[in-house]
């Protein structure tokens, strides 16, 4: 009884603000027991209520930044909403912040402002969270309005406040939302160059993650004709995404583009040759992890299952036999 007291008290508390919010000025004195039912509302390691529509929380978030420009501190609102919309399903919020350019000033400045070395833990924690959903309005994109320098100072700040809270906290939710940042940078030609060498080991979360979890932003990725060569320069330098990278396409060749997939193999046999064949053993063993995986999934399910998610799961797993046989004749041939 507690425990549904508790969430009818922050699904009441959420719907209160939302009409407060969409009845005031912008000088009303409503806005403080908004702030205090948003509060109410949104409660850490508690119950969550929908969003769905975000105007509201939009809303007051722009309020709030306006009111942190003027010199006010607003950091405890503003951890509440990125909080509210960090935790909210990607779909669900999706509509609603596609009416908001955060690339405006007031909502870039607040992002790194929110990030900032200083800000509460909990506020750069849901901001991380919150950046997932903005993966195609800010990165999805190789031009850009923004210059070297905000762009340094948001993935900066954002690489901090990721590192961190993975460090601390762990949950699949931040490792989902700083996985699906990193490879929204990685898949724009400007924004990875600001990406730091020690924010390369988040491609590991990719590895072995059920296909309904999987980001838009990887899906670009695989179809990037542009990211291995990039990453084989970064190699030289000593970062070794490189050799993750390349574990992780094999695992989801299925879902490369041909001209993607040809650089692949063409590229492995160059790492055989002159690198290690102890590497080409490592692609191998991730490929068979993912189809593992893929097997369990429709083992799951009766064999004579026509069901669409278990035909397409069989078309999956041949294309991985197939593959897997090509990256075998590889390690065949520098024996």
């Amino acid at each position: 009884m507690a425990n549904l007291k508790h969430q009818v008290a922050c699904t009441e508390s959420f719907k209160l603000f939302r009409t407060i919010v969409a009845a005031v000025d912008s000088d009303n004195w409503f806005w403080r027991p908004a702030e205090l039912l948003l509060v109410g509302a949104f409660k850490w390691n508690g119950f969550r209520p929908f969003v769905e529509d975000p105007e509201g929380l939009l809303e007051f978030l722009r309020r709030c930044l306006l009111d942190q420009e003027r010199g006010l501190a607003r950091d405890q609102p503003i951890e509440q909403i990125m909080f509210a919309l960090g935790g909210a399903p990607e779909g669900e919020i999706s509509a609603g912040l596609a009416g908001v350019d955060f690339s405006e000033p007031l909502f870039f400045n607040g992002l790194c402002h929110a990030l900032r070395k200083d800000a509460p833990y909990r506020l750069r924690r849901g901001t991380v969270a919150f950046l997932r959903h903005l993966d195609t309005q800010l990165f999805d994109t190789n031009t850009t309005i923004f210059t070297e320098e905000q762009a340094g100072k948001l993935v900066s700040a954002w690489s901090a406040s990721a590192g961190e809270s993975l460090e601390v906290s762990g949950h699949s939710l931040l490792a989902r939302a700083s996985m699906t940042t990193l490879l929204g940078l990685l898949d724009s030609t400007f924004w990875r160059e600001f990406i730091p060498d020690e924010r390369w080991d988040i491609l590991k979360y990719l590895n072995g993650i059920d296909d309904e979890l999987i980001p838009p932003a990887a899906y670009r990725c695989f179809r990037n004709p542009t990211i291995i060569p990039y990453l084989l320069k970064l190699r030289e330098r000593g970062v070794g995404a490189f050799t993750l990278w390349m574990a992780i396409i094999w695992a989801k060749y299925p879902d490369l583009s041909e001209e993607v997939a040809t650089q692949l193999g063409t590229t492995t046999r160059g790492v055989a040759y002159s690198h290690s064949k102890s590497t080409v053993a490592f692609y191998a063993s991730v490929m068979d992890g993912e189809m593992e995986r893929v097997r369990r999934k429709i083992n799951s399910h009766h064999s004579w299952s026509f069901e669409e998610g278990i035909v397409k799961l069989r078309s999956r797993r041949d294309a991985l036999q197939l593959a897997r046989q090509g990256l075998a004749q590889i390690q065949m041939i520098v024996k």
